[in-house]
């Protein structure tokens, strides 16, 4: 892979990983590791890719993994962020709506779901297919997280 070839990726794909990192993550800086281990891993691994639609989700699964990793390293699981002991952590998009944090609020086994399926379009089976799960299982998560988001939009709606 020629660098230019590699800067197209990256700019073509790079929103599209950082949000998904944010997601899991909630922290920019995180988010940031996340991102920049991901494109590491495609500068260094040099995949082939059939298509475009192959490298999309290529990435979104190595960025999917690099989260994992991330939370379930020795560091993360013994030491708390300042970020967790605030209980306020910065989360940083360009929507600043109800919507976006009634997700943001979700478990991340939903949030990446609801985020795969509304955000960036991809079908159930395709879902499965990204993050290696049952498409049965999408299907529970997706309801899981509406009912979620049905409760914590209700609550927002209300105490206005």
């Amino acid at each position: 892979m020629d660098s230019r070839e590699y800067e197209h990726i990256v700019k073509k794909h790079i929103d599209t990983v950082y949000r998904i990192a944010i997601s899991y993550t909630k922290t920019p800086a995180d988010a940031d590791d996340v991102v920049q281990q991901t494109f590491l891993k495609l500068l260094t691994k040099c995949p082939e890719f059939k298509d475009r639609e192959h490298e999309k989700r290529w990435l979104i699964r190595v960025c999917v993994n690099e989260c994992n990793s991330l939370f379930s390293s020795f560091w993360r699981r013994n030491v708390d962020s300042i970020d967790e002991l605030s209980k306020e952590p910065e989360f940083v998009m360009e929507e600043s709506n109800d919507l976006y944090y009634a997700i943001k609020e979700l478990p991340a086994k939903c949030r990446i779901v609801i985020y795969l399926f509304y955000f960036e379009g991809y079908s159930t089976k395709e879902i499965a297919e990204i993050i290696h799960i049952n498409e049965a299982t999408v299907r529970t998560r997706l309801t899981r997280g509406r009912k979620l988001l049905r409760t914590l939009l209700k609550e927002a709606w209300e105490n206005e």
